[in-house]
C-alpha cells in the first residue's frame, strides 16, 4: 500500500501548497488564463506544439495535452477508440471494433495489434518552449498484487528560440487479473527540432519493447461469479507452457529543408523597421529506418494448437522488418506564392525492405525489396476560411509497381448566427501489393503460401461540426476490393468481391447548469458480415456534474459507460498476435459502467474511479471481450498527471 499513500500524500501536499495561488491553466482551453484581479500572474507560458508529415517535414499544430476532462480515460486504449478487442490488461494486443478507428502504423504485419500503444514519427510532438516544460503521469489500481501501473515522463527544453530538444518514457506493467497474463509495454525516445531562417530539421529517435505472457484466454467463462475466485480459473495453457510474445521496433527519423528566398520589410507601430524572411523554394531530404521483430516463445507443446506442430518439444517463432527509406523533394513555398496561395511539391522516394523469417530453426527465410516513388503534393495551410492538403504517389520501379496512392482534405469553416461550422471532408484512393508476410510466413503452428492480389481501397470522410453546441455528425464510406482477412482458421484470406463499409458518428456533448453529458456513438453497416464482423451500434457516454470549489478545485463527479450491440466479435491468435473470425461466440450487449471523481488544481490532475462497478450486477456474466477474454473485474483506480514549467 506504500504507492497508494505516496501517491494520496503527493496530492495533498499539492493542495495544500498551492491551495492559495491558482490560474486557469489546464482548462479545455489552455491558451486562455483567469481574468480575476484576485488570481496573481504567474511568468507567461508560452508552449506550442506540433507534429508533422513524415515525407515533406510540414508542421501542424496541435494541442499540449492539458485537457482535464475525464482525464481517468486519458489511457492508450480508450484514447484508441470506443470498443476494442483485447485480451482486457493494459498493454496488450488490441484491434477496434470500430472499422474507421483502425490504424496501420507500419506495413510489418505483426505491428498493428500495438499501433495503440506504439510510438511512431506520426506520434512525436515537436515542441517550442520559452521555458522548460514536463509533464509526469502515474496511474495504478487495486490489489496491489494483480494492479496495472502506468508512468509517463515527458521532457522538453529550447536552447535558444529555434533549437528544441525533448525526450518520452512510458512504462506499462499489467499484472493481470487472470493466471499467466502479465504484460509489460516499455517505449519512449528523444527528439531535436531547429527552426531557423533558411534551414530547418526534425530529428525522432523512438523504440518500442513490448511483452506479453500469454494465457489462451480462460477455458470457461461461464465459471465466472461474483467471488475473486477468477484469479484461479483455468486457462488454456498451463503454467509449464510459458507462452510469451513480444515485439520490439526502433525508428530513426530526420528531415531537413533549406529555403532559398528574399527578404522583406515590414513596418512597427514604433516605426522601426524589421525584416521577414520569405521563402520561395526549399530543397528537402528525409532519411527513417525501422527495424522492427516479432518473436513468439513456448517451453512446452501445448494442447491448445493440436497437431500443429513441426517440433513439439518447444516453440521459437522469429520473424524480422527492416525499412530504409530516403526521400527528396523540391517545394514551391506558400508563403511566396500569394498570388495563387497555395504551396506546391514534387518527390522522388527509393525504398529498401528487408523481410526475415527464421522460425523454430524450421526454416530460413531472407529477401530484399527494393521500390522508388514518385509524388506530389498540393497544399494550403495558411488563412483563416479555407485549407487543404492533396498528395498522390505512384510505385514506378520494384516489386510493388504499379502500385498508387491518392489522398485529399479539405477544411472550412464559416458563421451561422452566433455559431461557428466546421466543415471537414477528405478521401483516399489506395491500390497496393500485399505485404510480404501476408504472402509467406512459416512457423512451428502456421505456414502459409499464398499469392493475392493487389488491394483496391477508396474512401470517403465528411464531418461537419458546431461550435457552440459541442455537436459533430460524421460519415464514413469505404469500398475494398480484394480485402485481405484471417479466416476461422486463423489463416489469411482474399475476398475478391466488393466489401462495402457505411458508418455515422455523433458527438454530442451536452450541458445543463453544472450537469454535462457527454457522448460518442457509431453505427456501422457491412456488406458481408461473414468476412468483416462489425457491432451495429458502439456507445460512450458520460454523465457528470462539474464544478468549482472553494473557487479553486474544479471537480468532475460522474459515471461512464460503454456499450455495444451483439455480434460474433474476432477472436484472437496468440502464435501470430492477428485476430481472425469465429461464428461460435456472442460479444456484446453488456453495458461497462465507471464511477469517478476527478479534479484539476492548478498544473496537477487527479481522480478515483471503481471500474466495472456493475460486474456484481450481472452476476458476473456476459462481459467477454474477445472468445475467453472478459472485461477486467471489477476494481478500484487512481491516477495523477503534474506539469511543470520553470
Amino acid at each position: 500500500m506504500k504507492k497508494y499513500l505516496l501517491l494520496l500524500i503527493s496530492i495533498g501536499a499539492t493542495i495544500a501548497a498551492t491551495g492559495q495561488n491558482f490560474e486557469s491553466f489546464g482548462q479545455d482551453n489552455p491558451t486562455k488564463t483567469s481574468n480575476k484581479s484576485t488570481v496573481p500572474q504567474q511568468l507567461p507560458i508560452d508552449v506550442r506544439s506540433w507534429q508533422i508529415d513524415e515525407h515533406l517535414g510540414i508542421a501542424d499544430t496541435c494541442d499540449v495535452d492539458t485537457v482535464i476532462t475525464s482525464f481517468q480515460d486519458n489511457t492508450p486504449p480508450y484514447k484508441y477508440s470506443i470498443a476494442n478487442s483485447w485480451t482486457g490488461n493494459l498493454g496488450s494486443p488490441l484491434q477496434s471494433k470500430i472499422f474507421f478507428d483502425r490504424t496501420q502504423k507500419t506495413r510489418f504485419l505483426f505491428s498493428n495489434p500495438y499501433d495503440v500503444y506504439a510510438v511512431n514519427v506520426e506520434d512525436v510532438k515537436f515542441f517550442n518552449t520559452k521555458t522548460p516544460y514536463a509533464n509526469l503521469t502515474y496511474r495504478t489500481s487495486l490489489p496491489s498484487f494483480q494492479d496495472e501501473d502506468y508512468f509517463r515522463a515527458l521532457y522538453t527544453m529550447n536552447f535558444n528560440k529555434y533549437l528544441n530538444f525533448g525526450g518520452l518514457f512510458n512504462f506499462i506493467l499489467g499484472r493481470g487479473r487472470y493466471k499467466y497474463q502479465v504484460s509489460r509495454a516499455l517505449n519512449g525516445g528523444f527528439w531535436g527540432s531547429y527552426s531557423g531562417k533558411r534551414y530547418e530539421f526534425n530529428m525522432a529517435v523512438m523504440f518500442n519493447d513490448f511483452r506479453n505472457q500469454e494465457n489462451g484466454g480462460i477455458k470457461d467463462v461461464n465459471a465466472l461469479n461474483r467471488s475473486s475466485q477468477y484469479k484461479y480459473l483455468a486457462t488454456n495453457f498451463s503454467d509449464a507452457v510459458k507462452a510469451i510474445s513480444t515485439y520490439k521496433s526502433a525508428v530513426f527519423y530526420f528531415n531537413h529543408k533549406y529555403s532559398l528566398g528574399f527578404e522583406k520589410e515590414r513596418k512597427l507601430k514604433t516605426d522601426s523597421t524589421v525584416y521577414d524572411f520569405v521563402p520561395v523554394t526549399s530543397f528537402i531530404h528525409t532519411v527513417k529506418y525501422e527495424n522492427a521483430k516479432k518473436r513468439y516463445t513456448e517451453a512446452a507443446k501445448n494442447d491448445f494448437y493440436a497437431n500443429t506442430y513441426h517440433s513439439p518439444q518447444s516453440t521459437l517463432d522469429s520473424i524480422r522488418y527492416q525499412n530504409l527509406r530516403n526521400t527528396f523533394a523540391l517545394t514551391l513555398e506558400e508563403k511566396f506564392n500569394t498570388l495563387l496561395k497555395f504551396g506546391l511539391a514534387a518527390f522522388v522516394e527509393h525504398e529498401l525492405i528487408r523481410n526475415t523469417d527464421y522460425s523454430t530453426n524450421i526454416k530460413f527465410l531472407d529477401e530484399y525489396e527494393q521500390n522508388i516513388y514518385l509524388g506530389g503534393q498540393l497544399s494550403k495551410n495558411g488563412g483563416e476560411f479555407i485549407k487543404y492538403n492533396f498528395k498522390g504517389q505512384l510505385t514506378f520501379a520494384g516489386r510493388r509497381i504499379g502500385d498508387f496512392s491518392l489522398q485529399g482534405n479539405i477544411n472550412t469553416k464559416f458563421k451561422v448566427l452566433t455559431d461557428t461550422i466546421g466543415i471537414k471532408a477528405s478521401g483516399e484512393v489506395n491500390s497496393v501489393s500485399p505485404e510480404f508476410f501476408v504472402n509467406n510466413y512459416f512457423s512451428n503452428h502456421f505456414e502459409w503460401a499464398n499469392d493475392f492480389a493487389k488491394t483496391s481501397d477508396v474512401r470517403i470522410h465528411s464531418q461537419l461540426t458546431s461550435k457552440k453546441t459541442g455537436i459533430a455528425l460524421g460519415f464514413n464510406l469505404a469500398n475494398i476490393r480484394n480485402c485481405i482477412y484471417f479466416d476461422h482458421n486463423a489463416l489469411p484470406a482474399q475476398f475478391s468481391d466488393n466489401l462495402q463499409v457505411m458508418a455515422f458518428d455523433l458527438q454530442a456533448n451536452l450541458r445543463l447548469w453544472k450537469i454535462h453529458l457527454d457522448n460518442k456513438a457509431s453505427y456501422q453497416m457491412t456488406s458481408n458480415r461473414e468476412i468483416l464482423p462489425l457491432p451495429d451500434l458502439a456507445l460512450y457516454s458520460n454523465l457528470y456534474f462539474k464544478t468549482k470549489l472553494f473557487d479553486v478545485l474544479t471537480t468532475q463527479i460522474g459515471v461512464s459507460c460503454r456499450f455495444h450491440t451483439e455480434y460474433y466479435g474476432n477472436a484472437y491468435m496468440p502464435a501470430t498476435g492477428q485476430f481472425y473470425l469465429q461464428n461460435n461466440t456472442l460479444l456484446g450487449n453488456y453495458p461497462d459502467l465507471n464511477v469517478y471523481a476527478n479534479f484539476h488544481l492548478k498544473r496537477i490532475r487527479f481522480y478515483f474511479q471503481y471500474a466495472h462497478l456493475n460486474m456484481y450486477l450481472f452476476g458476473g456474466k456476459g462481459y467477454q471481450l474477445m472468445p475467453g477474454y472478459t472485461i477486467n473485474p471489477a476494481t478500484f483506480q487512481m491516477g495523477l498527471s503534474w506539469a511543470f514549467y520553470n
